[in-house]
């Protein structure tokens, strides 16, 4: 890069940090908070995830939770902080990124649109940003690949693979989007080198159909869990497009033997596969010295699986795919018009953005336009995305190495996409939208001669969308209307670490937490359900293993719970009345509880119980 490059990345990359810095301790959601912060503590106290208590994730990203904590303090803005220092990594990666589709300069504006619909929307240090750092990370290192040839790139890609699973087992989905890559990649690499061979690996073909199809058919499974057609849509279909894609070119014929085809495929998948795994076999090393490698997959895998009864949240409706139109058209007609036709486009564009970004402030119909239109674009960019591959390998109109780039940033993007499922809320579309938003430029920059201006007003419609619009709203209001910012008010709780919040949850926090501080004798105190921020802010300990309730065994549920609490001298309990996923305590534990615990005061949806 020039100087002058080095200069716009400097300061996109000051814009970030500041933006970020400024967004770092705005807003919480309790549960989350306390989720985090409490297997952090566990593990600090020696502990071990899964093993010891129902972790919510993978386990990995608990451990270096822990570490923050012992280096930083016990408090929820040493979380913040790790995340942030990750942050600053990744929007230079997100440049790099899209400096490999297009200028330095269009980069510049897209990496600034990356970090708007990103972390500052959100910045609880959520495992799934982490799923978004090292696919981002990983598809870097893939890129990098491509440009030098070097395999030690596809070594660092299986890391940031690994990393990602450790982190949240939606990891996967970028593994699997690594694989695909691989197969189109082998095909690229057999016929530009065999272009004129007469050998066909017919093995090979059936072997990859077949693997092909039976991905899809996981997949489709897996997300027909959730009934009705949008998930397929989301989730499902952009996956099915690319598997299509790749199984035609298979089937129209790839040259060469079956031996060399699987060679080159797995030339690539060894050293991936490496780095993929050391990462986690270095996880597994204290649940193998301490026999308990089967209650890290049972948690991993297996209860998870609860997830699809108590915390499932059907996506969008798929019909509102159609209100990116009004966005999509100027751009489309600016494709096939001159100089004239493209500088009207432009101006119909900006004024259309322009009634929607003011609109929306009162309109939930404008607000819900400008939203959708990026929100909804998954399965547009990759059928797009795919027909524009199909169409230049027929006619030469890009080059091999760019075909391949392009692959690769929408498979991450497609398979990643699924970090939503089964949790649809619109807070989850920014974990992927990065992605989203980088598969955008690279679609754009794969034709000739784009339509820059119009572009570039779409770029600054959404930044402008998402910074005056979407962001001030937080968690409750995303995707629906915009709301004024009310996350101004400091919790005064240590542990809270100075996060500003709404003023009503910081009143009620202030209020609670020192009330069970005040009853509770010794270190154990119980809540249920799904209260974990309730533990982790007054500083006092879980007798249980369960953080969510729909997590727990059900069997002798009510008798193990009473013998815990009389085995760590529990005095104080807290019933919390609106969960928000586990169903309310069961009657008979319920009762048992309130006949021994027989002193109690209501802190708004709390009830507070204790033993004098």
């Amino acid at each position: 890069m020039t100087r002058a490059h080095w200069l716009v990345l400097l300061v996109v990359w000051a814009i970030s940090v500041g933006y970020m810095a400024a967004h770092l301790k705005r807003g919480w959601v309790p549960h989350d908070e306390g989720t985090l912060g409490q297997s952090a503590e566990r593990v600090l106290n020696g502990e071990l995830p899964h093993r010891d208590f129902d972790e919510g994730y993978t386990g990995g990203l608990t451990f270096l939770h822990a570490l923050a904590f012992r280096e930083l303090g016990i408090n929820s803005a040493s979380l913040r902080y790790v995340l942030f220092a990750a942050f600053l990594s990744w929007v230079l990666v997100v440049f790099y990124v899209a400096s490999c589709f297009i200028s330095a300069y269009a980069a510049a504006g897209i990496t600034l649109l990356a970090v708007a619909w990103s972390v500052p929307n959100y910045p609880a240090p959520m495992p799934s940003w982490y799923n978004l750092f090292f696919a981002t990370f990983g598809t870097a290192a893939l890129l990098r690949y491509l440009d030098v040839g070097s395999r030690i790139w596809l070594f660092i890609a299986g890391i940031c693979g690994g990393l990602s699973i450790l982190a949240k087992i939606a990891g996967l989905y970028f593994i699997a989007a690594v694989l695909l890559f691989f197969v189109f990649r082998e095909q690229c690499i057999e016929c530009e080198q065999d272009r004129n061979s007469s050998q066909r690996g017919r093995l090979y073909t059936v072997v990859i159909v077949l693997g092909l199809g039976a991905f899809v058919l996981v997949l489709f499974r897996l997300i027909h869990q959730i009934p009705g057609l949008s998930g397929l849509i989301f989730f499902v279909l952009p996956a099915f497009c690319l598997v299509v894609f790749l199984s035609a070119r298979e089937l129209a014929g790839i040259p060469g033997s079956d031996s060399q085809r699987f060679s080159t495929l797995l030339s690539m998948g060894v050293p991936f596969g490496l780095g993929f795994v050391l990462p986690i076999a270095a996880f597994l090393i204290p649940y193998a010295l301490t026999g308990s490698v089967h209650a890290l997959l049972y948690g991993t895998f297996t209860v998870p699986m609860k997830r699809f009864i108590f915390a499932a949240v059907l996506p969008q409706n798929a019909v509102l795919i159609v209100e990116m139109i009004p966005f999509i058209l100027p751009v489309v007609i600016a494709f096939d018009s001159g100089g004239t036709g493209r500088l009207i486009c432009a101006g119909l564009l900006a004024l259309f953005a322009a009634a929607v970004l003011i609109g929306s402030a009162r309109s939930t119909l404008l607000y819900g336009l400008g939203w959708r239109s990026l929100a909804a674009a998954i399965p547009v960019l990759i059928l797009a995305g795919v027909v524009i591959l199909g169409l230049s390998r027929a006619g030469k109109a890009m080059t091999l190495l760019r075909q391949q780039q392009f692959m690769l940033i929408m498979c991450v993007t497609a398979l990643c996409s699924i970090v939503q499922f089964p949790f649809s809320t619109p807070v989850y579309f920014f974990y992927i939208a990065p992605l989203v938003v980088l598969t955008a430029a690279a679609l754009f920059a794969s034709v000739d001669s784009p339509p820059r201006l119009v572009l570039a007003t779409a770029i600054i419609f959404y930044i402008l969308f998402a910074v005056w619009r979407v962001t001030p709203g937080f968690i409750k209001h995303f995707g629906k209307s915009y709301f004024a910012d009310t996350q101004t008010e400091p919790v005064s709780l240590a542990r809270a670490g100075g996060l500003r919040v709404d003023p009503s949850d910081a009143r009620f926090y202030d209020a609670l937490i020192p009330l069970v501080q005040a009853h509770a004798i010794g270190k154990f105190i119980y809540c249920a359900p799904d209260c974990p921020e309730v533990y982790f802010l007054s500083g006092l300990r879980n007798s249980t293993r369960t953080l969510y309730d729909f997590f727990d065994d059900p069997q002798d549920r009510t008798d193990r719970i009473l013998r815990s609490l009389a085995s760590h001298n529990t005095n104080v309990i807290i019933f919390n009345k609106t969960p928000e996923f586990s169903g309310p305590v069961k009657p008979d534990l319920r009762e048992a509880l309130e006949e021994r615990y027989s002193h109690y005061a209501d802190v708004k949806c709390f009830q507070v119980r204790w033993i004098q």
